[in-house]
């Protein structure tokens, strides 16, 4: 089924990703990872940031930069 809309920013976003596999440099899990940036659910090991296979996006690309009250953590809080 195909659509006739434009992607929308979600589906923009989403189609850029990868999912990545490779082995915990710990304690050899095979661990998967977006865009080559991995963490191991048994042993705790995270490979550096710097090491994915793409740039980060900037704090200015983040739509909810400067508004720090435009998180669900922060709108969970201040409800009544």
């Amino acid at each position: 089924m195909t659509s006739d809309r434009p992607p929308t920013p979600a589906m923009a976003f989403l189609e850029s990703q990868e999912i990545t596999t490779t082995d915990c440099r710990q304690c050899g899990t095979q661990v998967s990872g977006v865009n080559g940036r991995y963490a191991c659910g048994v042993c705790g090991w995270v490979n550096n940031w710097s090491e994915g296979h793409n740039e980060l996006p900037s704090g200015d690309d983040d739509i909810q930069h400067g508004d720090p009250t435009d998180s669900p953590r922060v709108r969970r809080s201040t409800e009544a």
